[in-house]
């Protein structure tokens, strides 16, 4: 298992899909990143839940409650790292080299816009040459100053203090966490509101084949893009997800997208928006031994919360030593009725070591 983990974080941190690459090209990596995953899903996950309403009835309706990153305690989670300094020192650098005196002098000339067109057609040279002539001359001359490109970085790292602010908030994408371990005594602490919940086992190995089938609303959904839903292992590692390369892709993306047909348009890693919700970090949070359900779907897109059907793949509960009687009277008669395997989670009074029991109801 952890050896297909060290393959899978090798594979993340040396793959780029693009979005300009040839079909099979992709194609091929997108089959060899579902061959390191899928046949190492494990055929027991749990869910550690407080016993609170939404964790109840999420049960009741066989559904797997999941949400936006940003809902996530761990303030580092889905926060990818942008590399700043690194931007900052290659627009000075561009400056200082003169670059910017070169662009301005070709422009004057009109050179550029011939060199542009010969690469990008005329027309699309020739909507640049407008914004350019159509500059006042005082903003023309001011962006010749230092001063000015220091204003320009400062608006880059705006613009990527929204992309990261995005990424925790995108709609888009909900998550529903799960870990290898119904022993651990560090998840019964921290998520099943130290041992009073519950857990939940699930075997989701054929669970990301349903895509689609896993929606409620599938006849009706009118949605362009349809949902995928992807179980993947969390990396466990010492530094955030460096996205500065793909950041800057995807911002002069869609910077230049009113002026450059899509085919001129700098591609996009694919594989970004798996990446940004799989690294944690190693010292904090090794211990969970976490996987993670991420679903796409503009069907839920007005909501920070979705509830995702399981598909029947849930297989048992486990209740906690300390959770109250009026819970698990009533959680009983939900797992009775779904006909599913009953477990109690006790402390270990036989063992010398801090072990817990998983007794057979």
């Amino acid at each position: 298992m952890e050896d297909f983990k060290i393959e899978f974080a090798d594979f993340l941190a040396k793959t780029y899909i693009l979005s300009d690459m040839p079909k099979e090209e992709s194609s091929n990596l997108w089959t060899k990143f579902n061959t390191i995953v899928l046949p190492n899903i494990p055929a027991q996950l749990f869910r550690f839940r407080q016993c609170n309403l939404d964790s109840i009835i999420a049960f009741e309706r066989n559904t797997i409650s999941a949400c936006v990153a940003s809902k996530f305690k761990d303030r580092h989670d889905s926060s990818v790292f942008v590399d700043k300094r690194y931007i900052r020192d290659n627009i000075k650098a561009f400056y200082d080299a003169g670059g910017v005196n070169a662009l301005y002098n070709t422009k004057e000339s009109g050179e550029i816009y011939n060199i542009l067109g010969q690469i990008y057609g005329v027309e699309t040279a020739q909507k640049l040459k407008q914004i350019y002539t159509s500059t006042p001359p005082e903003l023309r001359a001011k962006i010749l100053e230092p001063s000015y490109w220091d204003g320009f970085t400062e608006a880059i790292f705006q613009i990527i203090d929204n992309h990261i602010n995005y990424i925790k908030n995108d709609r888009l994408t909900k998550i529903a966490c799960f870990t290898e371990d119904v022993q651990s005594k560090y998840m019964w602490d921290s998520y099943a509101d130290g041992y009073s919940g519950f857990a939940l086992e699930y075997d989701l190995r054929q669970f990301v084949f349903n895509g689609c089938d896993t929606c409620k609303q599938q006849e009706n959904c009118i949605a362009a893009e349809k949902s995928f839903t992807s179980i993947l292992p969390i990396i466990y590692t010492d530094t955030r997800y460096n996205a500065t390369a793909s950041v800057i892709n995807i911002i002069l993306k869609e910077l230049l997208q009113q002026f450059l047909s899509e085919e001129f348009l700098p591609p996009v890693d694919l594989l970004h928006w798996y990446k940004s919700y799989l690294y944690k970090s190693r010292d904090g949070y090794a211990q969970e031994k976490e996987w993670r359900m991420i679903s796409r779907c503009p069907h839920v897109e007005n909501s920070d919360y979705a509830n995702i059907p399981d598909r029947s793949c849930l297989k048992a509960i486990y209740y906690g030593p300390h959770i109250e009687d009026r819970y698990k009277i009533h959680l009983r008669d939900i797992a009775k009725s779904k006909n599913i395997k009953e477990y109690n989670v006790t402390i270990d009074a036989e063992s010398p070591k801090f072990e817990l029991k998983i007794m057979d109801l």
